[in-house]
């Protein structure tokens, strides 16, 4: 068996998210069938997921504030969910996702490549230095340092984190590496946000057969402002339309989705611009209706 699980938090202001990963469950839905798995949802707002057929796991404030550990370093909870749903599901492969993925391949090849024993993440990015700013100020910190077992140097390159998968016999002993480098980081103070990317591109490349997925997975990173209408418009359809279930799935096109770019470069000179003319020409009027008004 193999549990696909997403987790998503926050309130209101995180509404885009769960948008995202209601479209990405139903791209997984399509090709799910009982023997071949499951899909959770870990969140904070499980009433968000009533209708979206899936089991979901509440997440306590507690929880959270245990998973994001003492330096409250949110993406830890991506290494913590791991650790929490092979300890409920000690059988199953685990395949963790981005709300911003959607599957375009077979599902069959993917759970076919965990069963082969590899470790899964979206695509290779190359080497940290070569990435961007901070993911070379992220290397320099940690060169040369060792966590766990591992020394930190030219060997490990970092993988996108948008999916991480592992065949359930090699989910112990990779996510406690993981969390390892991840803890060993932030206590360094090296607490940039893709730190837990790095921890799991060295663990799963330590101990598993790193594999791309990106043949199988879209992921709209670079392209988040692209998607955000498509999303809409989807969910609305069926929100508007009161599909079933089986409605959407039947009404969801997985090649005219294909059609939006995952991802595009913009300039940076525009958008500096916009935050120009933003500061320079602030809104001068804004009207709204009282309180009390009839």
């Amino acid at each position: 068996m193999m549990t696909v699980f997403y987790i998503v938090m926050g309130g209101d202001e995180a509404m885009r998210y769960y948008m995202e990963a209601y479209l990405s469950i139903r791209t997984f839905q399509k090709q799910l069938s009982p023997d071949l798995g499951r899909i959770c949802v870990i969140t904070d707002h499980p009433s968000f997921f009533r209708k979206a057929g899936v089991e979901v796991i509440t997440i306590t404030a507690e929880q959270k504030a245990e998973w994001m550990g003492p330096h409250k370093f949110f993406f830890r909870t991506k290494i913590k969910g791991m650790e929490y749903l092979h300890n409920l599901y000690p059988d199953d492969d685990l395949l963790y996702l981005d709300s911003d993925t959607f599957l375009y391949g077979s599902l069959t090849t993917l759970k076919a490549r965990l069963d082969e024993g590899h470790g899964l993440m979206h695509l290779c990015e190359g080497k940290p230095t070569d990435i961007s700013h901070t993911a070379k100020r992220l290397w320099k910190k940690a060169v040369g340092k060792t966590y766990g077992d591992i020394l930190i140097g030219e060997q490990h390159q970092m993988w996108n984190a948008g999916v991480v998968g592992l065949p359930c016999k090699k989910i112990s002993e990779t996510v406690a590496c993981a969390l390892t480098l991840c803890d060993g980081m932030l206590n360094d103070g090296n607490n940039e946000f893709i730190t837990e990317q790095y921890s799991y591109s060295i663990a799963l490349a330590e101990h598993t057969s790193l594999t791309a997925t990106s043949d199988l997975i879209g992921h709209y990173w670079g392209n988040s402002m692209g998607w955000k209408d498509k999303v809409y418009e989807i969910f609305m359809q069926a929100y508007l339309n009161d599909l079933s279930l089986e409605e959407e799935l039947k009404a969801l096109n997985i090649d005219e989705l294909c059609k939006t770019p995952y991802y595009v470069r913009r300039s940076s000179t525009a958008a500096k611009l916009h935050r120009l003319v933003d500061r320079m020409f602030k809104v001068r009027e804004v009207k709204s209706v009282k309180n009390g008004c009839a």
